[in-house]
């Protein structure tokens, strides 16, 4: 894989991001900013994929954890671009943890 993780978060992010302005009505990332339930949408889905995470460990399932994981990611960046936070904000907690 060519891409290092860094640049896949920040296209992905720049995705969300873009969903976010244009707000297509065929995307899915569009119906979490869109969603009658408001922010409680992207939350639940969050939690569900965290409990599915869980599951699969549990199940000692690595394939299925990477594809929850990938999830939780996913949903954790429409939900701080749900409140106007940027990649930097998350990078920056990260590094005073280190």
């Amino acid at each position: 894989m060519s891409d290092s993780t860094e640049e896949i978060l920040d296209e992905l992010f720049d995705v969300i991001e873009d969903r976010k302005e244009r707000l297509p009505e065929d995307s899915y990332t569009a119906s979490l900013f869109t969603h009658e339930k408001g922010q409680n949408a992207a939350l639940e889905k969050l939690g569900e994929e965290t409990t599915e995470f869980l599951l699969a460990a549990k199940d000692e399932d690595t394939e299925e954890m990477a594809h929850e994981a990938a999830d939780i990611v996913y949903h954790l960046l429409v939900v701080l671009s749900i409140h106007d936070m940027e990649l930097a904000d998350l990078r920056e907690e990260l590094a005073d943890r280190r």
